[in-house]
């Protein structure tokens, strides 16, 4: 029997009316505190008894949540503990990249309950990958069950620019032709009556880090480096957007002025493979190296990866070179935003974790006043795609709020 959305749900979370504004106030209590009591209810949302009392007694008529358990009892019956009820509907969220693109299906707690992955190549067009998402999306709905009125909506995290009120990207790099002014919320909208919200991938990555910090209000900061450099920002909780929806601006600060060069040029695959290339030529033992040097950067990159691996002390040189500038950019970052929380996600870091010490080292040693401010360094998760479910929290705050 396939899994049918709660009208109710919908109706809950995207009118705000008094009447369902209070509801709705109670249900983000109970889904931000997975368990809480009564009790805790009427101080988070300073309403009368009566009245949380009336939004439980519906929320519970209308299987949004449910009586997980009762906590320790004082003396007396014991305190009901309220939790939400996590098949009530279903999320869906798309990672898209140059290299892969993910979608991830989640339940109203964010547990993932479906995943696919495929590679960007040179045949994903824009129409082709929109024709692929639909297709895999459909086969995940079918395969699991789903009905596809059982989604709230669907949330895309991706490279910018772009436009989110009128859901077209802009990007830049795609190996296939064509990816320019894309209208991906228009083209999903036309197999999929539901809300659709687009987004920075770096910023959806940044919800998922709330998520797992249990976050609330904080700031956080959420780096992912590669051939360039996209940064997310949560400012208090709530997403800090760039008017352009590019999260590839902070790559462009100035590191050495008189040169004019960018954070992103010294710290990207690009320069990474190009300096390789060059310690390698100028080599009197070249073939201990790399005996078939050409421009495919791609696979440069693969044998430095690999090379790090073995502990090639000549390529480490050249990676850590790398973290040191990246350092400092990000001290400069810290000291401007004064994050929480910071989150590194770069294949590096998972590859050689001396990259990641080394570029945390070196901020530290930058950071104003750093034993003020103490931000929380952490690497990212490898288990789950930050992005796509990322994208599924932001299509759940768009609705909630």
């Amino acid at each position: 029997m396939d899994k049918g959305v709660n009208p109710v749900v919908e109706e809950l979370l995207h009118r705000h009316s008094p009447k369902f504004y209070g509801m709705k106030e109670v249900y983000r209590c109970i889904h931000q505190e997975n368990f809480i009591t009564k009790a805790e209810l009427l101080k988070r949302t300073n309403m009368k008894q009566t009245t949380v009392v009336r939004h439980l007694d519906a929320l519970k008529e209308y299987g949004l949540i449910r009586i997980a358990s009762y906590d320790e009892s004082s003396g007396g019956r014991p305190p009901a503990l309220y939790a939400i009820e996590p098949e009530a509907a279903f999320i869906i969220g798309i990672a898209l990249s140059r290299v892969e693109t993910t979608i991830t299906i989640v339940n109203m707690s964010f547990q993932p309950v479906a995943s696919e992955t495929f590679q960007m190549t040179e045949k994903h067009t824009p129409s082709h990958t929109i024709s692929l998402l639909k297709e895999t999306i459909a086969s995940l709905l079918e395969e699991h069950h789903i009905d596809i009125n059982a989604l709230l909506g669907i949330g895309i995290g991706t490279v910018g620019p772009l436009d989110r009120k009128k859901g077209i990207m802009y990007p830049e790099g795609f190996v296939a032709p064509g990816w320019h002014k894309v209208a991906i919320v228009e083209e999903m909208k036309k197999t999929f009556q539901t809300d659709i919200f687009l987004e920075n991938g770096a910023n959806t990555a940044a919800l998922y880090e709330s998520l797992r910090n249990h976050g609330g209000n904080k700031t956080i900061l959420y780096c992912i480096s590669g051939w360039g450099l996209r940064c997310g920002v949560l400012a208090n909780g709530a997403i800090m957007q760039s008017r352009k929806g590019d999260a590839s601006s902070f790559g462009e600060m100035i590191i050495d002025v008189s040169s004019g060069r960018t954070l992103a040029s010294y710290i990207s695959y690009h320069q990474i493979a190009t300096e390789v290339v060059r310690m390698i030529k100028a080599s009197e033992r070249k073939t201990d190296f790399y005996p078939d040097l050409n421009d495919n950067k791609n696979e440069i990159m693969e044998y430095v990866l690999e090379e790090l691996k073995k502990g090639n002390s000549v390529i480490e040189n050249v990676v850590l070179e790398s973290a040191y500038y990246y350092g400092i950019g990000l001290a400069n970052m810290v000291n401007i935003l004064h994050p929480e929380v910071v989150v590194l996600n770069s294949e590096l870091i998972h590859v050689y974790p001396a990259y990641y010490h080394k570029v945390i080292h070196t901020a530290e040693a930058f950071i104003f006043q750093n034993h003020q401010q103490e931000p929380l360094f952490q690497q990212a998760e490898d288990a789950e795609n930050p992005i796509s479910v990322g994208a599924c929290a932001l299509t759940f705050q768009s609705k909630i709020g």
